[in-house]
């Protein structure tokens, strides 16, 4: 789970939720960030894993909770390597 510990990490450290409550089962909403706090977390992900988290992801409802999200990623993850090579 090294994805879900970076975005963990960087969640606290843009947020006053307490580390035990950063579950995958923990839903998005629930974590009180503003637009900006996605930003950040979106622009550390890019830098990171070289994945660019595109707004549909949120609207469709396909991503719900921080492990949906952390799936998210680490799917994307593979698909731009593969297309990378």
């Amino acid at each position: 789970m090294e994805v879900f510990e970076f975005v963990k990490e960087t969640i606290l450290e843009l947020s006053d939720i307490g580390e035990s409550d950063l579950t995958p089962q923990l839903k998005l909403v629930d974590l009180g960030l503003d637009s900006l706090d996605y930003v950040q977390i979106q622009v550390a992900v890019k830098k990171k894993y070289g994945v660019q988290i595109r707004p549909e992801v949120y609207v469709s409802g396909k991503v719900q909770t921080l492990g949906d999200f952390c799936e998210y990623i680490e799917s994307s993850r593979i698909v731009e390597a593969d297309t990378a090579n």
